[in-house]
């Protein structure tokens, strides 16, 4: 097998992290939940998110900084987000609601408050203090190869270094993903909490009526260090 590098992204990388949001998004799934929510294509949801990752706003999944890449033969093949939720104070939600006012406009954010609303149902709280995952995505040529795993263990380990208080690692994802689903329970990932919604609406605007927010301890992670 090829040797796997990883770096920090940098803003050249920026095409291939709109590649990984938006996969990341869909969950396995055609349904965009940004497209639906704000009625855009997904031409105009590439623009926009390459304004918003340009200008690196740290604290949430829509910033270049938080980006870790894997490269099989200087090709990136797969990449994952990480911050420390509210690290400045402030959580990934509140950072990400004044990001869409900003680059969405405050118009396409008052046409998206029902659509918000519904979706509210499968609202899970991140943990302060602990390490967050999102944004995963590995291209489907490089499966199978323990990337997403490598990546997540690089993640930790950056944060182990500077913040060895910080105790646990999160992501949420959707149940019905079962790849990523099994994925994490064999890394050692348990669910800790679990949002369901029996309103069909939201399966128009997010890939599942079912998300799930998982947890590992950091311990448990830098054993594979």
């Amino acid at each position: 097998m090829n040797e796997i590098e990883i770096r920090k992204a940098q803003e050249k990388d920026v095409d291939f992290l709109i590649e990984t949001i938006i996969h990341a998004e869909k969950s396995g799934t055609e349904n965009l939940s940004y497209c639906k929510f704000f009625s855009i294509s997904e031409a105009e949801l590439t623009s926009i998110l390459k304004e918003i990752l340009e200008e690196d706003i740290e604290g949430q999944e829509l910033c270049i900084s938080g980006f870790l890449i894997a490269f099989i033969d200087n090709k990136p093949v797969g990449a994952i987000c990480s911050w420390i939720e509210g690290s400045d104070g402030n959580p990934a939600a509140i950072l990400k609601a004044n990001i869409f006012y900003h680059f969405f406009g405050m118009e396409k954010c008052e046409q998206a408050s029902d659509k918000l609303k519904i979706a509210e149902a499968l609202t899970l709280e991140r943990e302060m203090g602990a390490i967050q995952i999102e944004s995963v995505y590995v291209h489907e040529s490089a499966r199978g190869k323990g990337i997403s795993k490598k990546l997540i263990i690089e993640h930790v380990k950056n944060y182990y270094s500077s913040n060895p208080e910080v105790k646990k690692v999160q992501i949420i994802l959707a149940k019905t993903n079962d790849n990523a689903f099994f994925a994490y329970k064999n890394a050692g990932f348990e669910i800790v909490k679990e949002k369901h919604t029996d309103n069909k609406e939201v399966l128009d605007l997010l890939p599942s009526d079912t998300l799930v927010l998982m947890e590992n301890s950091v311990e448990n992670i830098i054993k594979y260090l």
